[in-house]
């Protein structure tokens, strides 16, 4: 009975064991789920989040891109990221990265390929840096053909309208870009390009809304998440997705709208007629009708001397006379008026309220898509990128994106000339901006000056409070209670600020400095012997 009861004990505590040191994994969830999940996940596609093909988005977004203010808002973002260097007008810049910055042979070698490289790439890069970075805050992606030699590396980059967004789609295997399909379309032939990432420059911004779409039908396996490798993964286009615009759909559209509404009253108001009516009482048919036809060619003549003024004609110089024939009481012309005259003056508000949300949707002030008249103070003095402080924000993802783009370019130059190839993280160059025009850099430059100034005023205060000798733990409350420190580092100060010295012995301190005198006061000081010459 003592061994049967030890064996249970056994098991129980194994069991027991198994049961506290074992999770759960999401496979021991009732399968009953797998079927009901399939209609809980997600949300409901509706009026107002209806999918759309990819040429429907891009045809909105192509034509919003046409309105002056959208244009020069997403270009003023373009040019808050990148900067610009004041006298060349650059924008990228190639230096080495700081790890070969050392003394090694190979950091040494490293450092004077990325500087040669750097004469003949940046030039390359810059002349469609503005021109990639605009079109991709537009569509999401932009594109340009990558030209090659066998020796030399990248020889060019284009970006024409062959390039453009609309015409090449790219195809993606878990995130990774591996190809492209380009239309070519010349002498009315349509064909399809197969590309692969050496020939095709892709800038892709980050898709953080995601936007609801059609997608393509494709024969092969769609599933993505259920694969562990990347190789396993299929192959599949590329959403559309990552544009500035897609948030600012409806804003546009109100925007258009009530624009459209105050032009078309406008148009109406300016528009000017009346009403006449005619006494024809016991007037024969006859003269009726000679009588209304000549009123009506009269007005007519009326009409086309306005036209002809307006075109600075001779109606400008003299004076037209009409003639209204008149019997009696009869044939009287009476005025009815204008009924389609305005009595209450246009009301903008409405216009200006979608306007404010179209710019709130675009990350930019009001004030510099065409409105200057709001803005509080004045543009040379930086204000023109500090007025909204998402232009620093959207900097940041325009910045990365165009840098992840011309790492490629200088991944592929760098292995054709050289034959070698680096990891992300071990990339011998980096690309820099010129920091004194775009937002993220003004903003981190004023931050540092912020900082340095309360520094200067922190350590004057630390300074009073050595010279007051207060001890340790007098400074140490004044450190934390009134400055703000934390208790450690506000031990640490007080430490440091109370501690003498320690001043070793015959290095001719003062007196009353821990040292020894220099010069008792009995002693003579050396003669000194000079030569007669000099």
């Amino acid at each position: 009975m003592n061994f049967l009861h030890t064996m249970a004990n056994m098991l129980i505590s194994d069991r027991e064991f198994k049961q506290t040191h074992t999770s759960a994994s999401i496979h021991d969830v009732n399968r009953n789920y797998d079927a009901l999940n399939q209609f809980e996940l997600g949300t409901p596609n509706g009026p107002d989040k209806k999918p759309r093909t990819r040429q429907q988005i891009y045809a909105l977004w192509e034509i919003m891109q046409k309105d002056p203010q959208v244009a020069e808002a997403l270009s003023l973002h373009v040019t808050a990221a990148l900067g610009g260097h004041e006298t060349t007008g650059d924008m990228i810049f190639l230096t080495s990265h700081d790890r070969v910055r050392g003394k090694g042979r190979r950091a040494k070698e490293l450092r004077d390929r990325v500087e040669r490289e750097a004469r003949y790439i940046a030039p390359i890069i810059n002349r469609i840096a503005f021109a990639m970075a605009r079109q991709a805050v537009g569509y999401g992606d932009s594109y340009s053909r990558i030209y090659t030699d066998k020796r030399a590396g990248v020889v060019d980059i284009m970006n024409n309208r062959h390039t453009a967004s609309p015409l090449i789609m790219p195809f993606e295997q878990a995130g990774r870009t591996i190809g492209f399909h380009a239309l070519e379309e010349e002498n009315l032939e349509r064909s399809i390009a197969k590309l692969t990432p050496m020939q095709i420059l892709r800038v892709k911004m980050p898709r953080i809304e995601n936007v609801p779409q059609i997608p393509l039908q494709v024969w092969q396996d769609a599933k993505v998440l259920t694969h562990d490798l990347r190789s396993d993964s299929p192959l599949l286009p590329s959403e559309v997705g990552g544009s500035f615009l897609y948030p600012i759909e409806d804003p546009w559209k109100d925007v258009t709208i009530s624009r459209a509404g105050l032009n078309n009253q406008q148009i109406a108001d300016s528009v000017r007629q009346t009403f006449l009516t005619l006494n024809m009482e016991s007037m024969p048919a006859d003269q009726q009708k000679k009588y209304t036809a000549g009123l009506t060619k009269m007005l007519t003549k009326y009409r086309d001397q306005i036209e002809e003024a307006f075109k600075g004609g001779e109606a400008l110089y003299g004076t037209k006379h009409h003639v209204l024939p008149q019997w009696g009481e009869k044939q009287i012309l009476q005025s009815v008026g204008d009924l389609s005259q305005r009595n209450a003056p246009l009301n903008e508000g409405l216009l200006m309220l979608n306007l404010r949300r179209l710019a709130g949707g675009l990350g930019i002030d009001l004030a510099l898509m065409g409105w200057a008249d709001m803005l509080a103070g004045g543009l040379g003095d930086g204000a023109s990128f500090q007025t909204s402080a998402q232009i620093m924000r959207r900097s940041t993802f325009i910045r990365q994106a165009n840098i992840d783009a011309y790492n490629h370019v200088m991944s592929i130059h760098w292995g054709i000339k050289y034959g070698e190839y680096f990891e992300p993280q071990d990339y011998p160059w980096q690309f820099d901006f010129y920091s004194d025009q775009n937002a993220a850099a003004t903003q981190a430059l004023n931050n540092k000056q912020s900082r340095a100034n309360t520094t200067t005023i922190q350590m004057s205060a630390v300074q009073i409070i050595k010279e007051l000798g207060l001890g340790k733990e007098t400074s140490q409350l004044i450190l934390e209670d009134e400055m703000g420190y934390d208790i450690g580092i506000a031990e640490q100060i007080a430490i440091s600020i109370t501690s003498q010295p320690v001043i070793p012995e015959g290095m001719g301190m003062p007196n009353g400095m821990g040292g020894q005198p220099m010069v008792e006061a009995d002693d003579e000081l050396p003669e000194m012997e000079f030569d007669d010459e000099v």
